[in-house]
């Protein structure tokens, strides 16, 4: 991994990746509790995570359309000094001067931001280590230290409430979001602006037609979309299966969160040390250990049993996850990375929702061990399907020199001229 650490670019982009990573945390456990503490009301979080998560995935790729083609060195710095100012205003109006409609709709401002400045920042990760051969070195350091932001972000954000208040919690998130713009305004070596703009009307539509005419690039995007719904299934049932299942109680149910975090950063060192397998490979048996570890869960007799399940479909989402990433980034042609990981991350953002709603009813009508045995057969399917319909993928890196700025597309067309991103 030292080849990738010389590179100051991707070192600045490495430390925003983590502290971003760790701001989301806090921000979305202070800013739950807070709904949840000043509604009391299911609905309230309903509305937050819609606000926060899923309105904004709709929205964020027409932002990536309209910024990806200028200096990153000048729009990285500018989104995450915006979320500053946000979360600043947060603080605000969570002291004494509380309005879930204020709450909501800097949420929803954030969740934009924040979307548009993830996708940009993993872009320009890729335009600094694809051309030197380190794209999967560079995603594998950035996977670990997300897995470890993931792991301790949540307990940092509940430590912060609980021994100051909301508005601590936020005006450190605000803090940690001046650095990143600081730590990325004193940058060199980020991704310039495009030498020949392309217009930005209809590019997203221009985007969605490149996925259907990439065969390789629209089954990543539909294998992930299924393999997220199946894998989110568990996330509103834990809490269910703990307590009631398990006569675990809280801290069972906090064992059960900590072991998945403990698998995600246990499975991004795996992927670390396999990185050079084929991405089929590596997404398949990901897959896999969350077939496993669900129906683990879902028949564990103890807590303990149940823990180890948890472990192991932690594993597979960290490696799965980064393996796909990685897979459709070698895919994607130069001009398209910042929209395709809009795309993706609007994926992410926005089919959670189903996930969980699907793994709540299923709870509600049968049990919780119901919920977790049908994502493991879910994952099963994931585990099989993507087996065959990801066979066309490479399989190794391929380094590559810098791109020509205009030229022929996989679909036969002609693409414009656009900036190294």
């Amino acid at each position: 991994m030292k080849p990738v650490l010389r590179i100051p670019a991707y070192r600045r982009l490495l430390a925003a990746y983590a502290l971003n990573e760790l701001a989301f945390m806090i921000g979305s456990v202070a800013l739950a509790l807070l709904v949840y503490d000043r509604t009391g009301s299911a609905l309230g979080a309903t509305a937050f995570f819609l606000s926060a998560q899923f309105v904004p995935a709709l929205i964020s790729p027409m932002a990536v359309a309209r910024l990806d083609q200028l200096p990153a060195r000048a729009v990285l710095p500018l989104l995450h000094g915006f979320e500053a100012v946000i979360f600043v205003a947060l603080a605000w109006v969570a002291g004494s001067h509380f309005s879930l409609v204020a709450v909501l709709a800097l949420a929803f401002l954030d969740g934009i931001v924040a979307l548009t400045a993830r996708a940009l920042t993993r872009a320009a990760t890729v335009s600094i280590t694809q051309p030197a051969g380190l794209l999967r070195e560079g995603n594998a350091v950035s996977n670990a230290a997300f897995s470890i932001c993931f792991m301790f972000g949540p307990a940092l954000g509940g430590a912060l409430v609980a021994a100051g208040s909301t508005s601590l919690a936020l005006l450190v998130n605000a803090g940690v979001f001046g650095v990143i713009a600081l730590t990325l305004a004193t940058a060199r070596g980020l991704p310039k602006a495009a030498p020949v703009r392309a217009p930005t009307s209809g590019r997203v539509r221009a985007a969605l037609a490149y996925v259907r005419a990439t065969p390789p690039i629209g089954r990543l995007m539909l294998v992930q979309a299924f393999a997220v719904l199946f894998f989110t299934i568990s996330v509103p049932v834990e809490v269910v299966f703990a307590e009631h299942s398990l006569h675990a109680g809280a801290s069972g149910y906090g064992w059960i969160l900590s072991a998945w975090g403990l698998g995600a950063v246990a499975g991004a060192m795996i992927y670390a040390r396999w990185r050079r397998r084929p991405n089929r490979e590596l997404i398949v048996g990901g897959a896999a250990c969350l077939a496993v570890g669900f129906p683990v869960m879902a028949a564990a007799p103890d807590l303990a049993v149940a823990v180890a399940g948890a472990v192991l479909a932690g594993v597979g989402n960290g490696v799965e996850s980064v393996a796909v990433r990685t897979a459709l980034q070698e895919e994607v042609e130069e001009q398209w990375m910042a929209l395709m990981m809009s795309l993706y991350e609007a994926l992410f953002q926005s089919v959670p929702g189903a996930g969980m709603l699907i793994g709540g009813a299923i709870t509600a009508l049968w049990s919780p061990r119901a919920a977790l045995a049908v994502a493991g057969a879910g994952a099963l399917a994931i585990t099989i399907s993507a087996w065959f319909a990801l066979a066309g993928l490479r399989t190794h890196p391929a380094p590559q020199a810098d791109p020509p700025r205009s030229g022929p597309r996989r679909d036969g067309t002609r693409t414009p001229a656009v900036r190294h991103q």
